[in-house]
């Protein structure tokens, strides 16, 4: 397929020769095309990338988890595949910007390399629903810019209860509660033969994200969720215990990893719907099956 310019009916031309429908059709090495009814769906693993469909229109279909468990992969082969770039703003945070643009900025600065043209091009900020015209490849409900849509006083609230939600849980941590809690967790560990038995919580999920925004607001550290924390800390060959400092930069990480999400629940983003909609279909293969590592560099919490 060309990757500098695509229409649906270039997508269902393509697709026409695939072997096995009901097994997708290959998209170069990390991805497979399916025909689901008069739509076709891009996916990467179990994660559905985006929708081509007949009104020759293209959605993305991510949320902010599934975005940064596929961000490496996206950011180097996407716009190898269908005729848009993807690259990573900050945590949480990513920009779309489709191909034919970029070939219109390359022509004007011969002398450019693709990291000018992010530099120098804002991006559309990413979330699930972003839809563009594959006519124009201008989108068709582009948000503002996260930065531009900051609530000052919001803002300061959610800063403020983050605080108090932190320093709760390291009083916890001085009473013992956490201790107590990782003993649990490894007694129940002990009963399982391998590390991928372990009961381990999705912090994508309503419930656990609901239950952080709750205990952040109201500054509460309910014991379902620290343990929910304790469970969530990665052990391997080099470190088969937990200590209550891994407990607190669990809980560190967590935070960091899904602030976006808890900050449109705390209203902090006025200018945008801060409810990210839900674009899985109801027979779609269920998300994060497997827990993937994800990178971090945020600051520790020390006890």
């Amino acid at each position: 397929m060309r990757t500098d310019k695509m229409s649906y009916n270039d997508v269902a031309e393509w697709f026409t020769r695939c072997r096995n429908p009901d097994k997708g059709r290959p998209v170069m090495s990390w991805a497979r095309m399916f025909k689901v009814g008069d739509t076709y769906e891009l996916r990467h693993g179990s994660t559905k990338v985006g929708v081509f469909s007949p009104d020759n229109k293209f959605t993305f279909t991510m949320n902010t988890q599934e975005a940064r468990n596929s961000s490496v992969t996206l950011s180097q082969a996407l716009q190898r595949t269908i005729p848009f770039l993807w690259y990573r703003k900050g945590m949480g945070k990513y920009r779309i910007k489709p191909t034919p643009q970029y070939e219109e900025y390359k022509a004007q600065h011969p002398d450019a390399y693709a990291w000018h043209y992010f530099k120098d091009v804002e991006g559309y900020e990413l979330f699930d629903g972003l839809q563009f015209d594959l006519n124009t490849y201008e989108p068709t409900n582009a948000r503002p810019k996260m930065s531009d849509t900051i609530d000052p006083v919001k803002r300061k609230e959610w800063l403020s209860a983050l605080r108090k939600f932190k320093q709760a849980v390291k009083v916890r941590a001085r009473l013992g509660v956490l201790e107590s809690l990782i003993q649990e967790v490894a007694q129940e560990r002990s009963k399982h033969r391998s590390r991928y038995d372990w009961e381990m919580p999705d912090w994508n999920t309503d419930m656990w994200q609901d239950m952080l925004y709750t205990s952040i607001r109201d500054s509460e550290c309910p014991t379902e969720l620290l343990r929910g924390i304790v469970k969530s800390v990665h052990t391997g060959y080099y470190q088969s215990s937990i200590s209550v400092a891994d407990v607190l930069k669990e809980c560190d990480k967590i935070c960091t990893n899904y602030s976006v999400d808890i900050r449109r629940k705390f209203g902090v983003f006025n200018g945008e719907n801060n409810e990210v909609p839900d674009m899985r279909h109801k027979d779609d293969v269920p998300r994060y099956e497997v827990e993937q590592d994800r990178d971090t560099n945020e600051a520790k919490m020390e006890v």
